[in-house]
């Protein structure tokens, strides 16, 4: 097992959401509350269009809630990987969790394409707007 498959995954983005990790690992996996200091949750501009999902960025004086994913099994961090395709990094990253800190790993939005980074992502908004078409196109 890699040691990045050995830590949480502090998820921040359409993974919050049960019906998609359900969908996507045929259960939900235990998660608690955390926070990952020091980077900001983008939304996603590709040209004209802006993506349904979010990414992640290092920003000082930033920070992103989101939930740390525990038991995670080496097939199940394979099949998050193949979800999060190759514009995310999987990164070590210290999260905290009620005044401690955790090693957890966390999918990076890559360097060379930070110019897509703009403005906030809202997971409420995503829930209101997106999430049952997104759920059918996972389908």
């Amino acid at each position: 097992m890699k040691l990045l498959e050995m830590r949480p995954l502090f998820v921040y983005g359409t993974l919050l959401f049960p019906e998609i990790l359900r969908l996507l690992l045929g259960r939900l996996p235990g998660s608690s509350e955390a926070v990952l200091p020091g980077y900001h949750r983008f939304s996603i501009h590709d040209g004209a269009d802006i993506r349904p999902y979010p990414a992640v960025f290092p920003r000082p004086a930033s920070e992103v809630r989101g939930l740390l994913l525990h038991g995670l099994s080496p097939a199940e961090h394979a099949v998050l990987d193949a979800y999060e395709e190759e514009d995310y990094m999987k990164t070590a990253v210290s999260v905290l969790q009620d005044d401690q800190r955790i090693e957890a790993s966390v999918y990076v939005w890559r360097a060379d394409k930070r110019g897509q980074l703009r403005g906030v992502w809202s997971p409420e908004a995503f829930r209101a707007e997106h999430l049952e078409a997104y759920l059918r196109h996972l389908k």
